[in-house]
């Protein structure tokens, strides 16, 4: 579902999901084996694409799938974004959100490093309803990232004072601004 080329390395990483118990060359990755059922994953292909050079999946005991990935522009970690369904989902506390708000799917934003070897930090996004997250980016000057996707959640985190700070109807976009260590959630807003 995303790919994203390393600014300084040319190296192409690819995220998705997966069923797979066996998925290539996730030993030594932040997480070497499926965490339960659908499983994302972050796997690092050399530029000529000749070499796996290190994968890992990312979830829970329930399902989870990325959709989107972005590279930081100074520290060259790796950020991804989608949905879970799990409770467990890998390092989130500490993170803008420690726990699982609820519902069908909580967006997610992961942090690893270049080698895909480690996990230092994740984060839960979502209210009491369904919130999956399907775009990312990170500003190019302050490091924050943005989340995108859509929400039910009529108590989606810290939309007061945003530009809609109240859910307009059944499934409002959102967008989430977090800071680059995954651990606070400074403004959301709802859009619809």
């Amino acid at each position: 579902y995303a790919l994203a080329i390393h600014p300084s390395s040319g190296e192409v990483y690819v995220a998705g999901w997966t069923w797979s118990t066996n998925f290539p060359n996730t030993t030594g990755g932040a997480q070497g084996s499926n965490g339960g059922g659908l499983d994302a994953f972050v796997a690092r292909l050399n530029p000529a694409l000749t070499s796996n050079l290190q994968s890992t999946y990312l979830g829970g005991s329930s399902d989870d799938a990325a959709l989107a990935l972005a590279i930081h522009p100074s520290s060259g970690e790796v950020y991804v974004a989608g949905w879970t369904e799990s409770t467990d989902f890998p390092n989130t506390a500490g993170g803008a959100q420690a726990t699982y708000g609820g519902g069908n799917y909580d967006a997610f934003v992961a942090r690893l490093n270049p080698a895909l070897t480690s996990n230092p930090q994740s984060t839960y996004l979502g209210g009491s309803s369904g919130d999956p997250a399907f775009a990312l980016a990170i500003h190019p000057s302050s490091g924050e990232g943005y989340v995108a996707g859509w929400t039910d959640s009529t108590d989606f985190p810290n939309t007061a004072g945003g530009a809609q700070a109240s859910n307009n109807g059944f499934a409002d976009a959102f967008v989430a601004r977090l800071n680059a260590a995954l651990t606070a959630n400074p403004q959301s807003t709802y859009l619809g």
